[in-house]
């Protein structure tokens, strides 16, 4: 199996397990997205519970943080949608798919050392603390079985 096919089409060869992997990896993008793009306060407070700033003078911090993390939203629903086009149109890209995918959980990973939020920042524990190091090795394990040739049929 190769990471990006010559031709476009929907031989995958590798693992049948892979292409039922990417049905929680898009479960979640599909969620994290829209609550990150829709909600009032783009997830921040209620999911990731991160604490609201307090207001200075006039001026609302949050408004700008949940901006910001609602334009985040908007690229992570741009993404989930290709993603998903890709899987349905091309089953061959499954591989570059699960690229992609680990590429972006990586760059999280990086984001969260070069700007880390310590514990006075959050009521508790966000979800995705505690799921990246799981998350990450699922994706790889899935990355591995969609390149190995697989029974298909």
């Amino acid at each position: 199996m190769t990471l990006l096919p010559n031709k476009l089409n929907h031989e995958y060869q590798g693992s049948k397990i892979a292409i039922y992997g990417l049905y929680p990896i898009f479960a979640i993008y599909i969620f994290r997205s829209l609550v990150h793009f829709l909600s009032e306060n783009s997830g921040l407070v209620g999911i990731a519970s991160i604490k609201e700033l307090e207001i200075v003078g006039n001026i609302d911090p949050n408004n700008l943080v949940y901006l910001f993390a609602s334009l985040w939203g908007a690229t992570q629903v741009s993404l989930t949608l290709i993603l998903v086009i890709l899987f349905i149109k091309y089953k061959n890209l499954i591989p570059f798919i699960y690229m992609i995918c680990l590429l972006d959980h990586c760059f999280r990973l990086i984001s969260g050392l070069f700007h880390p939020l310590t514990e006075e920042y959050y009521i508790n524990t966000p979800p995705g603390v505690i799921g990246n190091i799981p998350i990450l090795m699922y994706m790889i394990l899935m990355f591995y079985l969609s390149l190995k040739k697989g029974n298909t049929k």
